[in-house]
């Protein structure tokens, strides 16, 4: 089906919706919320979509698309050109699409499952890079902060840390003073705990 047979399958029945307010083509540039139907998505189509908010009235603007596959090279442009909730054009139909253009205006977005997992590992892998940059783990830790609370999840005291270590107490004393303001931690148990919490101590479990 062409993006014209869908569009005249789907246009009467969302204009009998009550909460939708369909714009003519022409009239679009001051809508809040446009339905984009493609059968897949390219550079090209990508292309079309900025030209399209960048000719828009209203700057709020966002895009429900229903297109073909995805690949996920274009994630990162597909969100800057102003979409915001993503159909499958496979089994749609215009309960579907009610929904999204319902949600996306309310500031909500409807994406499909496998989207929303390639998201989610995209900014981990985005928050792992951060971090690792900041010589951080994943719970904002140092790797000599994870050694120390290793120890004192062991029952190590201050000193047989630092000995293991080859640190003075008194660095040992500074990096859990620093470690406890930084992260608003209670204390040693406090921090303990919430190194466990993001798997940062090995070997303590």
């Amino acid at each position: 089906m062409d993006d014209q047979l869908l569009a005249a399958e789907l246009v009467p029945q969302l204009a009998l919706s009550p909460d939708l307010h369909l714009l003519a083509v022409g009239e679009s540039a001051p809508a809040d919320v446009v339905l984009v139907l493609g059968n897949a998505v390219s550079d090209e189509l990508i292309d079309d979509l900025a030209a399209m908010s960048e000719r828009a009235e209203n700057a709020a603007r966002r895009v429900v698309l229903v297109a073909g596959p995805l690949r996920e090279r274009h994630l990162s442009r597909i969100f800057g050109v102003g979409v915001v909730s993503i159909l499958p054009r496979r089994d749609i139909s215009a309960r579907l699409v009610i929904r999204a253009l319902v949600a996306t205006k309310a500031g909500g977005s409807v994406l499909p499952e496998k989207l929303t997992r390639w998201l989610v590992d995209e900014a981990r892998g985005f928050q792992s890079d951060l971090l690792a940059k900041q010589g951080l783990t994943s719970g904002g830790l140092t790797a000599r902060e994870v050694e120390v609370l290793r120890l004192i999840a062991q029952g190590e005291d201050t000193a047989h840390i630092a000995a293991q270590l080859s640190y003075s107490e008194r660095t040992i004393k500074k990096i859990m003073q620093d470690l406890l303001s930084r992260l608003e931690l209670r204390n040693r148990a406090h921090a303990v705990s919430y190194a466990l919490e993001f798997q940062a101590v090995e070997g303590t479990q």
